[in-house]
């Protein structure tokens, strides 16, 4: 673009000057400066988008040849490229029922030399093409055919009508090659702007995502897909129309759960599994911004998690296989245990009765730990009071008391999940204190880091005992971490686990009175509503 811009504005001093010597020297001017700059400036541009890097470097030797060569030999032979013969006045002429006036000219006979020079300089356009062609052909079915069109369009232009003007095939005075110049102007414009040549998927950045094996769609900010890799279009089954296709008829049943519900959050993470058969995979869904934060549409990301759902299933079946099992011959020694303790209650008997209570606990926390880190499916409102009065009273609590200040929040939600949750934070608040105690849930106030954020951004479980050390609490949700006596260790990891898959965060700290605080963040403003002023 800036050689051309130098080619218009040479023509522009042609026209301004009015003698034969100044015409002269801005002819070679031009020659040895905006000629040389646009043809080395079109082949790096051809090398760069067909990834031929390596060969840049013997352009700029040719380049720096070229311009020195011509610098000399024009300096110490002014008519080197053609012999001036003055300033002429041409006849009017009609072209295409076009009538021109008289016209004043700079008559040149052009040298052999000359001949030479234009003969190299279409090689090396010719060359570019070239390059470009192949890699077009090369990639047919990756390419946007208006960018395709648009460069080609943009290097031949000037390219024909040059060669028109220089074999006397039109007259100078219709300037022919600055037309062709503005030709390539603006089709490289439109491939750049219009097409979107440097941002979606460009002409040359196929080389980088036939690499990915993951399934890879571009989606514009008009919702058409931009580019996506064969494994993307496999899964879809597209056809060989697939460029600029709407992502709904792409996606076909599946656009509902990978388009993104809330275009204004930057990255969305879904779940898909294919009709008809046993495939799964995660899709990731990017937003794609300019440096000036405009969106240009989304990059959306497959990946196959097909084994792992296997894998989890027959965890699953395992699990409540072995808990099955086992619970037949516990259940049968439970019940002997206890017609011997009514029989003779002492010591040993209460013993086996505690070791039996403690590996009934062990199979219900390996049962929950083997479920627990199942992705969250589908979610619903819930409410977080209703849900935590309802989990109070399946604990066995004593003497201790429940202080809930979460007015009507709700939240979404798998409410399974979340009861699980907040049982294990509650048993441990009462296995690891002693009474009387006091479990106080309510809900936080944004971080102070987020602007404009009015609401919650979580809610707390916290108690007034003893509190956790501070060089515990990195290592209290790591499995089989336990400080009791008889605990399994299982409790908080699989808070940890349930927090996970909710795409939340949990962290621990001290309470407000002293007692251990758990804190469960990160859950998005849309999916927490809060109707209670007392936050902490």
């Amino acid at each position: 673009m800036v050689s051309i811009s130098f080619w218009e504005l040479s023509s522009f001093l042609l026209e301004m000057v009015t003698s034969e010597q100044l015409k002269l020297i801005a002819h070679n001017i031009s020659n040895i400066i905006t000629v040389p700059l646009y043809l080395f400036a079109l082949l790096f541009f051809s090398l760069a988008l067909a990834d031929h890097r390596r060969w840049i470097k013997w352009g700029v030797v040719g380049f720096a040849i070229t311009i020195t060569g011509l610098s000399v030999l024009l300096v110490f032979d002014p008519e080197f490229l053609y012999e001036s013969r003055g300033l002429v006045t041409r006849a009017p002429v009609t072209i295409l029922g076009v009538t021109f006036e008289e016209y004043v000219v700079h008559d040149r006979q052009f040298n052999r030399s000359f001949r030479v020079f234009g003969l190299y300089s279409y090689l090396i356009t010719l060359l570019s093409a070239g390059i470009l062609v192949r890699y077009i052909i090369a990639k047919a079915d990756d390419l946007h055919t208006e960018q395709s069109l648009l460069i080609g369009t943009g290097i031949g232009t000037p390219l024909i009508l040059n060669g028109m003007e220089v074999y006397g095939m039109v007259p100078p005075a219709l300037r022919v090659t600055e037309i062709g110049f503005g030709v390539t102007a603006i089709c490289f414009a439109l491939g750049i702007f219009r097409y979107n040549l440097f941002e979606l998927p460009p002409i040359r950045r196929q080389q980088l995502l036939s690499l990915i094996d993951d399934p890879l769609v571009f989606v514009d900010d008009k919702n058409e897909i931009a580019y996506s890799n064969p494994p993307a279009r496999q899964i879809f089954d597209a056809g060989p129309r697939w460029k600029g296709l709407g992502a709904i008829e792409f996606f076909g049943p599946y656009a509902e759960r990978i388009q993104p519900l809330r275009s204004d959050e930057p990255t969305q993470n879904s779940t898909i599994k294919l009709d008809g058969s046993e495939r799964y995979f995660d899709v990731r869904s990017t937003t794609i911004r300019t440096s000036t934060g405009e969106t240009r549409g989304r990059a959306i990301v497959f990946r196959e998690i097909t084994d792992i759902k296997k894998t989890n299933q027959r965890l699953d079946e395992f699990a409540s296989m072995v808990s099955h099992d086992l619970r037949t011959p516990l259940n049968n020694a439970a019940v002997q245990t206890n017609r011997l303790a009514r029989d003779q209650s002492d010591e040993r008997t209460e013993g086996i009765q505690r070791a039996l209570d403690r590996m009934e606990s062990i199979i219900d926390d390996m049962l929950q730990l083997a479920r627990v880190g199942d992705d969250i499916e589908t979610t619903e409102t819930c409410s977080l009071a209703e849900l935590v009065e309802e989990v109070w009273e399946t604990v066995e609590t004593d003497d201790a008391e429940l202080d809930c200040r979460v007015g009507e929040t709700t939240v979404e939600a798998d409410p399974v999940r979340l009861f699980q949750a907040l049982e294990n934070l509650f048993r441990n608040a009462l296995d690891h204190n002693d009474s009387p105690l006091t479990v106080r849930v309510g809900t936080l106030k944004p971080h102070r880091e987020i602007a404009d954020a009015d609401g919650p951004t979580g809610f707390f479980i916290e108690d007034d005992g003893h509190g956790i050390d501070e060089d515990e609490q990195d290592e209290i949700f790591e499995h089989g971490y336990t400080t009791r006596q008889g605990g399994n260790g299982y409790g908080l990891s699989i808070v940890r686990y349930i927090v996970d898959a909710h795409d939340w965060e949990i962290r621990v700290t001290e309470g407000t009175d002293g007692g251990a605080r758990f804190e469960i963040v990160g859950i998005e403003a849309d999916q927490f509503s809060a109707h209670q002023s007392d936050t902490a």
